[in-house]
């Protein structure tokens, strides 16, 4: 690991004139591996109140079999024992100059960083010892601009919400191919021109929301491309409750739906990685529960069998990712999670209804 004052080196050699900002930085990243020398890694990590989990993530990170890497901590404002744990590790701590969240803190530590690549990660996230080294690999391939890692099915809380929530996260990166509008922040590296080159996160969004999904659409616009790399596995070490698993998909939902409202030209895209039959699902929900309580009121026996109908579409709607969640957790606790898939499609289609009525009324974020 490199010391935390080493000065960036520069190539003297003049780059071609023209072309994209991103083939300059496939074309310096040829020159330093045609001299033997590989990509210098900036991890870059927003904090903000993470003595829980700071050291943990450090330690890691401290231990990746990779050694050309800095780490650029920028500390949000924390008013916990973060960067009093921070100091006692090789990183350099950059003050945010104030609580302006994770997009602008991001934003602060990739323009602070030295490196050829920025690995951006949170301080709840947990790097195996060779993360770094298959980042690097896979760059060094020279075919992509950016990668996208994914969560690991294996993870150290077993409730149920957790667990929902992080195979759900995991299923829907796992599954994409190719090149993806997408930029999953969990743990996602940029080659750190194409990064300046795209401007960076949207500091419209001062809390933790939708600030990578944004970027990521951004990048794709660019031409810059991004993939989602399996290899990559990180833990994200996060506890939700049943209430904090919805109250974070309804913010999401909330979030996504100004998203899109913001850029009507996307509309029409399915530019993120929630798949469409989810999308289909949430309506269906909101009409089995309606089909459900009027027939309960009025006796309708039909309108009892639609309702239910409409549940059980919800369930096939969603059948691949209940799937890969009776892979890692049986069929028991899968037939559990039902439930909290049709609480969870209620919620976002509250969400959703809300993002479109404060947009009317002026609220873009």
């Amino acid at each position: 690991m490199r010391s935390p004052d080493t000065k960036r080196q520069h190539v003297d050699e003049p780059a071609p004139s023209g072309g994209r900002v991103t083939s300059i930085a496939r074309w310096m990243a040829k020159r330093r591996q045609a001299a033997g020398l590989r990509p210098r890694v900036s991890v870059v990590m927003p904090v903000y109140n993470a003595e829980s989990t700071l050291a943990e993530c450090l330690t890691r990170l401290c231990a990746s079999t990779f050694g050309e890497f800095e780490i650029v901590l920028v500390d949000d404002s924390s008013t916990d024992g973060t960067r009093a744990i921070a100091t006692n590790f090789p990183v350099r701590i950059v003050e945010s100059g104030g609580r302006l969240g994770p997009a602008a803190a991001r934003n602060i530590g990739a323009r602070e960083a030295q490196g050829d690549l920025v690995f951006f990660i949170d301080s709840d996230v947990m790097v195996r010892p060779d993360t770094l080294a298959r980042l690097v690999e896979r760059f060094e391939q020279g075919d992509v601009d950016g990668l996208v890692g994914v969560q690991a099915a294996a993870m150290r809380y077993r409730d149920l919400p957790s667990q929902y929530k992080n195979i759900w996260m995991r299923w829907t990166y796992v599954r994409q191919t190719g090149d993806v509008p997408l930029f999953y922040t969990t743990a996602a590296a940029i080659r750190r021109d194409a990064f300046l080159y795209a401007g960076g996160f949207d500091e419209g969004y001062a809390n933790p929301s939708l600030e990578d999904t944004d970027f990521g659409q951004k990048l794709a616009r660019l031409g810059i491309r991004v993939r989602v790399d399996p290899a990559l596995e990180v833990e994200h070490v996060k506890r939700y409750s049943l209430g904090g698993l919805l109250r974070t998909d309804y913010l999401r939902a909330v979030a996504l739906t100004r998203m899109k409202l913001r850029a009507p030209s996307d509309l029409a895209k399915n530019n993120t990685s929630v798949p469409g039959s989810y999308m289909l699902s949430v309506p269906l929900a909101g009409l089995g529960l309606a089909a459900l309580l009027v027939g309960a009121v009025l006796g309708s026996a039909a309108l009892l069998a639609v309702g239910l109908g409409a549940l059980v579409g919800t369930v096939l709607c969603n059948r691949e990712f209940l799937s890969a969640l009776r892979e890692t957790d049986g069929l028991v606790r899968t037939l559990r999670a039902v439930p909290i898939l049709w609480l969870e499609l209620l919620v976002v289609g509250a969400g959703t209804a809300v993002g479109m009525l404060t947009y009317v009324f002026g609220r873009r974020y």
